[in-house]
């Protein structure tokens, strides 16, 4: 009861500040360069949902102008190789700056093709402006902390999402948002079921594990003149 009487409050208190959407998904058609968002992503760039048409072009008006090469830089290699990407940069949204992560990975329409140019791009936008607001990070907070158990959980899941999309805490609160509101769950609802699959092992591959295993290995070495050695 008491957690979601907090998330209520929550909720409601960004409702005051506007419906700030943090997090929307997106696909971007490699060939056509055409661009697929969400109502969220709409938001998030300043317009109503089909107000206009997304583009590469329209895209590229909104970045910062120190940030243009990064965005198109990363685009491209995305579409060459498939590979998950993210990056941190600014847009500009009628004079005022926002700071979003992008985060996604390519996709082909013939699963078993492997390598080489992607058919589409398939992600997130998470605008962590507001993160990055005293008042939101009180209340992100306030949700993340209303019980033992809820944070526990939620710091979990969000550790799940920060190995795997290499996300910074902010942004994977933010993805975590994001499915709890399209999927009307909770935020705690969302983090125990991607805790339970995270459990049983079914995101997990033995590549990585092995990654893990060496890095985890090369960081615990004993090492001559390390700080506190005697």
């Amino acid at each position: 009861m008491e957690q979601a009487l907090i998330e209520e409050s929550v909720a409601a208190a960004m409702s005051a500040q506007g419906d700030l959407r943090q997090a929307g998904r997106f696909v971007f058609h490699v060939a056509t360069e055409v661009w697929d968002w969400d109502d969220d992503v709409y938001a998030i760039h300043g317009y109503r949902p089909s107000e206009v048409t997304p583009t590469t072009e329209l895209i590229l008006k909104h970045k910062h102008e120190q940030d243009r090469d990064l965005f198109d830089r990363t685009l491209r290699e995305a579409t060459a190789h498939g590979a998950p990407f993210n990056i941190y940069y600014r847009i500009l949204v009628a004079g005022s700056e926002r700071r979003v992560v992008l985060v996604g990975a390519g996709e082909y329409d013939e699963p078993s093709r492997q390598g080489g140019p992607v058919d589409r791009l398939v992600g997130y936008y998470l605008d962590l402006t507001a993160e990055m607001e005293e008042e939101n990070n009180a209340a992100a907070d306030a949700a993340v902390a209303a019980s033992a158990k809820g944070r526990d959980t939620i710091e979990q899941a969000k550790g799940v999402l920060m190995l795997g999309y290499g996300l910074d805490p902010n942004a994977a609160f933010a993805m975590l948002k994001w499915w709890s509101r399209n999927r009307n769950m909770k935020v705690r609802e969302v983090a125990e079921r991607l805790i339970q699959v995270a459990r049983e092992g079914h995101v997990s591959h033995p590549g990585l594990r092995g990654l893990l295993d060496a890095l985890l290995d090369d960081l615990t070495a004993p090492s001559i003149g390390r700080a506190g050695d005697k």
